[in-house]
């Protein structure tokens, strides 16, 4: 089973080659997004797909307003 430190630094990998965003910016994210939650229960899948998902609303917003 994969550890709790090896999923964070897979999420944020992840975000940077999906979104194409830093790894600093992508660390940043997924700090501010866990900063609330509990660890022990935070199911990193989820948590990289409302990150994207919000990502990509939020640029598809800032599209529409140009």
């Amino acid at each position: 089973m994969i550890d709790k430190k090896t999923k964070y630094l897979n999420i944020i990998n992840d975000l940077s080659e999906d979104i194409g965003i830093s790894r600093e910016e992508s660390k940043s994210l997924v700090d501010i997004a866990i900063s609330s939650s509990d660890l022990r229960y935070v199911d990193y899948q989820q948590l990289k797909d409302e990150i994207t998902t919000f990502l990509v609303i939020n640029i598809f917003f800032l599209i529409c307003k140009l």
